[in-house]
């Protein structure tokens, strides 16, 4: 991948005269895209591998994993994330961001290197213990899993960076009505990542063991860091200010738009963090939206770190067979579905001002059947073409969730607004689904939850088997949560409007 030799700066791209509104993006614009969606897919790839190796960590005597182990491991990385995404959204708001960014991918490739290894160094005891009251149950956890679980948190210092400064990046180097399309793009790289997340590390685990797995795929990214640092910076909020300068020469604005946006952006960047959280967290469209995306991001969590368990445990694959089915699906039924909803929702919004709220209400609803489906079935002839539709449907969300999130906040915190996003979603989402369906698969093959063995049996899940399947019913339920949550926020967005 190489830089172009000569390109012009992204502040050219909205030059008001005759082209207007619609002036083309300029080609540096797309070239860090390029390289901005390509670490992302790298990211994912590496966040990626432990649930695609669960299995043989699960099978090795050495380590002596429980399903809520693993669980473990995989909340662990996305609390980390959570907690250090407010201190990185700041600094991305205020220091150069493509530095930050490069750092961080140095960080989460180390880290993922040494998940291969970690358990072979830990000092710590045998075992621990937590006693939960509301629940009469034992929350046990390993010291090997603790040390994995650290290491995975190592992971997580560098995700939170990196996905928590990018958006903000992207706004600044493509103007509004290329955004949520750009944006698909980058989220794109996440269902690509995933897929390939699958394979590589399902293939690799399969020939060389899951240790070699992790330390493979740490490399790449060290080697993607150095075009990114190299990334040029972006004036902030230029996009915005030559889309409004544009509007008010060709009379679709006011005569002071562009000035206003531009000092509210620099009163924004000189204001206190804690006023800064409060104007984000009391935002209706930034947080309706949020909330609707966490309730998503707890069932697609579920399914990233326990898909490929539940195919090999109840659905009778091979690890290598589920990985690679996974790996195919969602390569091109994510992509699709996420790259296909900002196109969608970019040309929606032309006719609709709550566009980017109903593409994501609707595609949730159509979801939530198959995602049911794929739980209950256990033909290959079903439970792969739902696999493929659910995965469709559920990450057309993606790029005009972000829209709407960068979108209603001033391109002063646009960062921050990221990654306050980012602590909400992971923090009450798939970091308590991810763990809760390990813990919950435990606690079902010892008896315990009658409710939920009552309710799976209904659908024709013997839980005293499957149990994992019976835990997994946990995400159909947050997608009706999601679903509601997104229709509110068009609802909201249209009484706005009147």
């Amino acid at each position: 991948m190489s830089q172009p030799d000569k390109v012009d700066h992204p502040a050219d791209a909205w030059r008001p005269g005759e082209r207007g509104a619609r002036a083309s993006v300029p080609r540096y614009s797309y070239y860090a895209l390029a390289v901005l969606s390509f670490v992302n897919f790298l990211n994912y790839i590496d966040r990626q591998v432990l649930p695609a190796v669960a299995t043989s960590m699960l099978d090795d005597p050495s380590l002596g994993l429980t399903d809520a182990d693993i669980g473990y491991m995989e909340a662990a990385l996305l609390l980390s994330f959570t907690v250090l995404a407010p201190i990185f959204g700041r600094l991305g708001d205020r220091r150069p961001r493509a530095k930050l960014m490069a750092g961080a991918a140095i960080a989460w490739s180390v880290a993922t290197a040494l998940t291969g290894f970690a358990d072979r160094l830990t000092p710590l005891p045998h075992a621990f213990g937590l006693r939960v009251p509301l629940v009469g149950a034992t929350l046990t956890i390993s010291g090997v899993a603790l040390t994995l679980c650290a290491v995975r948190a190592c992971v997580g210092v560098g995700e939170s960076a990196y996905s928590t400064i990018t958006p903000s990046l992207i706004a600044d180097y493509f103007p509004p009505h290329r955004r949520a399309t750009a944006l698909g793009v980058f989220q794109a790289a996440i269902p690509m990542g995933f897929a390939l997340g699958f394979v590589i590390g399902g293939v690799l685990a399969h020939f060389f063991g899951w240790r070699v797995a992790f330390m493979l795929v740490g490399v790449p990214g060290l080697v993607t860091a150095v075009f990114v640092w190299r990334l040029r910076e972006p004036l902030r909020g230029a996009m915005d200010a030559h889309h409004e300068t544009a509007r008010e020469e060709s009379g679709d604005g006011h005569a002071n738009g562009s000035v206003a946006a531009r000092e509210a952006a620099r009163e924004a960047a000189r204001e206190s963090a804690v006023r800064t959280v409060w104007r984000i967290l009391t935002t209706r469209d930034w947080l309706v939206s949020t909330a609707a995306y966490t309730a998503l991001t707890a069932a697609l969590g579920a399914f990233a770190t326990w898909a490929v368990v539940v195919l090999v445990r109840d659905k009778g694959m091979t690890q290598t067979g589920a990985n690679i089915t996974l790996g195919v699906v969602t390569l091109i039924a994510g992509a699709a579905g996420t790259f296909g909803g900002g196109w969608i929702a970019d040309r929606f919004a032309a006719r609709r001002h709550d566009a980017y709220f109903l593409v994501c209400a609707i595609s949730t609803l159509l979801g939530i059947a198959p995602t049911l489906l794929v739980i209950v079935a256990n033909d290959a002839r079903v439970l792969i073409p739902a696999v493929f539709l659910a995965v469709t449907l559920l990450f057309v969300s993606n790029a005009p969730f972000h829209a709407i999130l960068l979108g209603s906040v001033p391109v002063g915190v646009r960062a921050m607004a990221v990654a306050l996003n980012i602590v909400i979603i992971h923090a009450f989402g798939d970091a308590i689904s991810r763990a809760l369906v390990g813990v919950l698969s435990d606690q079902l093959r010892v008896g315990r939850f009658a409710p939920l063995s009552a309710f799976a049996a209904f659908l024709g899940i013997d839980s005293a088997h499957h149990h994992l399947s019976t835990a997994l019913l946990v995400a159909p339920f947050a997608l009706c949560v999601s679903t509601a949550l997104f229709f509110f926020g068009a609802r909201m967005q249209s009484r706005a409007r009147v």
